[in-house]
């Protein structure tokens, strides 16, 4: 590009840029303060310059809108799904303050929405989240044997083979990607304790033979 070119290119960016991010505001400024003393910048420079101009571009704006006009219960429910399996770990962890912060008012940009929804991970957990439950509300339910020892010191009634728990919920915010991971909230039988379990965790009651 030209020099006359940058410029004009710098000069349609400063119309807008009050409205980008922190990040884009502070580059934009130091590549102008640099082009400005040297009249020079790189090819790199140039390129980052007109990824900004194109986020702003009237098509651009035109497809934000309609995205934000757009973003309904469904998109929020996705969001939201995803935004509970993320936190904590490190990931997301600026836009899922935010959408903790604000489940009911924040929307994401596309590029967010998609990176956070659209990974291997979370569409693992949203079908998880989808899929009908194998034990309903209700239901009354075993520990399998690896998961009953974790839950077994919370029992009162000692010498039981089977810990038996009754559904509560089967809509618990989902902690894993793995297959199984449904999260259940149950009662523990023969205990007045409320314990959480993944539905991998849990077998049906296995029925007692009449004598």
């Amino acid at each position: 590009m030209t020099n006359e070119e940058i410029k004009s290119l710098l000069t349609s960016v400063a119309d807008f840029i009050p409205q980008a991010s922190a990040w884009e505001q502070g580059f934009f400024e130091s590549v102008k303060s640099q082009f400005d003393k040297k009249h020079t910048l790189s090819v790199k420079q140039i390129e980052t310059v007109q990824k900004i101009a194109a986020k702003f571009s009237p098509e651009a704006l035109r497809e934000r809108e309609a995205w934000y006009q757009s973003f309904g219960k469904a998109q929020r429910e996705t969001m939201l799904v995803c935004a509970r399996y993320y936190a904590g770990s490190g990931y997301f962890r600026d836009l899922v303050e935010e959408i903790l912060g604000k489940p009911n008012e924040f929307i994401p940009t596309p590029k967010q929405f998609k990176a956070m929804t659209e990974n291997k991970y979370a569409m693992q957990v949203l079908e998880n989240w989808k899929a009908k439950p194998q034990f309903p509300v209700g239901s009354l339910v075993t520990l399998r044997k690896n998961a009953a020892k974790t839950f077994a010191w919370k029992l009162s009634k000692a010498g039981s083979e089977d810990i038996n728990a009754l559904v509560l919920t089967t809509d618990e915010p989902i902690l894993s990607a793995a297959r199984g991971s449904k999260r259940y909230k149950l009662a523990l039988v023969g205990a007045t304790d409320i314990i959480y379990a993944e539905e991998r965790d849990l077998k049906k009651v296995r029925k007692v033979k009449k004598c």
